[in-house]
């Protein structure tokens, strides 16, 4: 009997090799966006 190989989360990824890069910009762009929110809403 075959065990299926178990794959990793990113590379299901289109891109699994720059996966890291993602998640920083997509960090990035969630700490721009909360600092917006914040800033507009008169909080910062």
């Amino acid at each position: 009997m075959n065990t299926p190989e178990k794959k990793s989360w990113h590379d299901s990824l289109p891109f699994p090799k720059h996966w890291l890069g993602y998640t920083l910009i997509k960090a990035i762009v969630l700490a721009v966006a909360v600092y917006l929110v914040l800033r507009w809403s008169g909080l910062l």
